[in-house]
């Protein structure tokens, strides 16, 4: 199959360094109804993630902190992942009233495996020192994946951490990239992941845009301008990435992370507007109290 024509076009239209439309909310009634502390859906074109996050409650976790003392000083991620049966309730209930018939989806190998990865990156993400001997409990499902699938769940926990008030380092993002017919796909759909292709996820930290004279802004860590011979700060600003899948040449391992920390700075735009949108919607409601 060809899944770059000789146009330099996907089979979907975009261009290989080109993202599908994202859009989030934190207004999702199947999270909001459990009580949870936070909520967000996050949307990667026809891919739908949403995530809840209760707490921080007191850690239960007595085991951890018998075999690591320093741990219960610091506040614990605990991530569950599971893939939606029509978005049920039952996905996003409180810990405390979660029963092992209703989360049979959890055995998955994939979700699991998923979920660990999230907390030790998560682990880097949180100010864990901000609550002590304190657990945040997330709950992650993915509503309809059409591809990129995992970049879509972490972006809509790291909304989820927002809105229930949890204190990020920075703002976070993920973002998916493929390689085949020898050219880097980023954010591939369902369609490419199906080509069997070296995927990478990346996770980078991204500061927000700033307005200079004369200078384009540039959202990185370190980074002083926009030119192309200052590309080597989005490397330094990746927290975690993973290739797996398939094999990748040595040469083309650099080419693959640039494009995902160029394809999380576009996200962090529309997650940083959606933060603030809902930052004013808060305070207006806390005025009129």
């Amino acid at each position: 199959m060809e899944y770059v024509s000789l146009e330099g076009l996907r089979t979907d239209g975009r261009r290989p360094n080109e993202h599908r439309f994202c859009a989030c909310t934190f207004d999702n009634p199947i999270s909001q109804s459990n009580g949870c502390s936070g909520s967000a859906e996050f949307k990667l074109g026809q891919t739908c993630c949403v995530a809840a996050v209760f707490g921080p409650m007191t850690s239960t976790s007595t085991m951890q902190n018998a075999i690591d003392p320093l741990a219960q000083e610091q506040l614990k991620v605990t991530v569950e992942i599971t893939s939606a049966a029509f978005g049920t309730d039952a996905l996003f209930a409180a810990p405390a009233a979660r029963k092992t018939s209703s989360i049979s989806s959890k055995s998955d190998r994939k979700n699991k495996e998923l979920a660990l990865k999230f907390e030790q990156i998560l682990s880097q993400c949180v100010d864990a020192k901000r609550y002590p001997r304190s657990e945040v409990y997330v709950s992650a499902a993915t509503i309809n994946d059409d591809g990129s699938a995992s970049a879509a769940l972490f972006n809509s926990i790291i909304l989820a951490l927002v809105d229930a008030g949890i204190p990020l380092l920075d703002v976070f993002v993920a973002m998916c990239a493929t390689r085949l017919d020898g050219e880097t796909l980023l954010d591939q759909n369902e369609v490419e992941e199906r080509g069997r292709g070296a995927e990478c996820f990346v996770v980078a930290e991204t500061k927000e845009r700033k307005k200079t004279d004369g200078l384009k802004g540039n959202i990185g860590f370190n980074s002083k301008n926009n030119d192309d011979d200052a590309n080597d700060d989005d490397v330094k600003r990746i927290v975690s990435y993973d290739i797996y899948g398939g094999k990748l040449a040595a040469t083309a391992v650099d080419g693959v992370l640039r494009a995902c920390a160029k394809g999380c700075d576009e996200v962090a735009t529309v997650m940083r507007k959606a933060m603030k949108k809902r930052l004013a919607k808060l305070a207006s409601t806390t005025k009129n109290m």
